[in-house]
């Protein structure tokens, strides 16, 4: 079984189950209610192709809602069996947007990216950003007009290792995100800041790949082949993954992870940029108002039955996470 190392795992090993959070159970059947809401925002949507705007789930009622740019295509979304939201900008202005704040190279803890629920790009800047990024990346944002928001935060956006651990020594704290197959032969999917410089894991194996900055997932050789299809809830539970699918904004999520155990909260955004300094800057990201702390990196975000991604960094509230399907098709695995 794991050692102490990796206690807590997102992916139920041989290690005990501590006490879960008492709110965060709760949320469970709402993660299995919301699936078929969030496939109908996602096929509507992708049917609009380009007239669409982005979609997600009503944070208050959970109703599937699709953006788009005139009452002809709104009427087609009703139609389907979502609600309709007619928009200012849509997704070309949002991206050009999105695309300038890129251009200026971002900055220490400051992560940016389109908002479908506010028809904005949000660009997130923190008071340990250094003056001079922030000031660059605010006088971008500011040429826009409302189609940027600003969000302050007080803490450091930073990859969610434990201070001080050694991760070229295998004396590193993250969590296990998913049990896969490759080649027939048995991994364990994490965040790939946790396996660079491909450390080996204790009473697990070698670390075999990793994938970061740009993007953030690893892979850890699963020699024991303990590994299984099922997050820890830490209630004395499990929840089986079946599928890996792709987060909607708006959406329900719990993540499971050795630090804070079981905690729950809600879909913000998609295709996040984040840059943790030392020129590690990752795209892609999902990002979710949901609770964590050093050593959930790698931790599973799931929603019911559904895996969603992995546990890439954040500040502590706001955390962003890479998303599974992708990590999936760059190694060609499955889940266990």
């Amino acid at each position: 079984m794991l050692t102490a190392l990796l206690g807590g795992v997102a992916v139920t090993l041989s290690a005990p189950a501590a006490p879960a959070p008492a709110a965060a159970p709760a949320l469970l059947p709402e993660l299995l209610a919301q699936q078929a809401a969030t496939a109908l925002a996602a096929r509507v949507s992708a049917d609009l192709g380009t007239r669409s705007a982005g979609s997600f789930l009503d944070p208050a009622t959970g109703v599937p809602v699709v953006n788009v740019l005139d009452q002809a295509d709104a009427q087609q979304v009703r139609e389907r069996g979502a609600t309709p939201r007619v928009v200012a900008y849509g997704t070309d202005a949002l991206q050009e947007a999105e695309a300038d704040l890129d251009r200026t190279g971002g900055a220490p803890s400051t992560a940016w990216g389109v908002d479908p629920a506010t028809d904005q790009v949000v660009l997130t800047v923190s008071d340990a950003t250094p003056k001079d990024g922030a000031d660059r990346l605010l006088a971008a944002a500011r040429k826009h007009g409302n189609r940027v928001r600003v969000q302050r935060i007080s803490g450091p956006i930073t990859e969610q290792l434990s201070s001080g651990d050694d991760i070229t020594t295998g004396m590193i704290r993250c969590s296990v995100g998913f049990a896969v197959h490759r080649g027939g032969t048995p991994h364990l999917l994490t965040a790939g800041h946790c396996t660079r410089g491909l450390p080996q894991w204790i009473n697990v194996g070698p670390s075999v790949d990793s994938h970061f900055p740009g993007s953030d997932y690893g892979l850890i050789l699963d020699e024991t082949a303990q590994g299984r299809g099922v997050v820890n809830l830490y209630n004395g539970g499990t929840q089986r993954i079946t599928a890996a699918g792709n987060a909607t904004v708006g959406q329900s999520v719990c993540k499971s992870g050795r630090t804070t155990h079981l905690t729950c909260g809600k879909i913000t955004a998609l295709n996040q940029t984040v840059n943790y300094g030392n020129g590690d800057v990752v795209r892609g990201l999902i990002r979710a108002e949901i609770r964590c702390d050093k050593g959930d990196s790698g931790g599973a975000l799931f929603a019911g039955s559904v895996g969603l991604g992995t546990l890439s960094g954040g500040d502590g509230h706001i955390e962003y996470f890479q998303p599974l399907p992708q990590s999936l098709r760059a190694y060609g695995a499955t889940l266990g």
